[in-house]
């Protein structure tokens, strides 16, 4: 067991899903999983929010390395960044495997012997 307070696993796997814990920005990553690339109006334009607004969840996902953009004139052209995505799927992948070798070695998180204390170790 590791004695750090998060396991490195969890450290990796957290901002990725918490970049994609919003609907607008599934949304965003299904409308651009469409195309090449795609401009910051035509996405806001797909969604019942306002450019800024729109903005902002797109910074959240392009912060974390899921979505890229180049300028293209006045805008910007937005995509998905495919090895954010396979980061995210092996992160999670791992995460899953982690959750699922540990099911046989369950055990009672408080034994009867220290159910007084009321405190478990993690």
């Amino acid at each position: 067991m590791e004695t750090a307070p998060y396991q490195n696993i969890t450290l990796e796997l957290a901002p990725l899903l918490d970049a994609l814990s919003h609907p607008a920005r599934l949304q965003i990553v299904l409308h651009l999983a469409k195309y090449k690339g795609c401009p910051a109006g035509n996405i806001s334009e797909r969604l019942p929010l306002s450019k800024s607004t729109v903005s902002q969840h797109m910074s959240k996902l392009k912060d974390v390395g899921l979505i890229s953009c180049t300028p293209d004139g006045l805008c910007q052209n937005y995509r998905l960044n495919d090895e954010g995505f396979a980061l995210v799927n092996a992160y999670f992948s791992n995460f899953s495997s982690i959750i699922d070798g540990l099911k046989e070695k369950r055990t009672e998180c408080c034994p009867a012997n220290n159910k007084k204390k009321k405190v478990c170790q993690v």
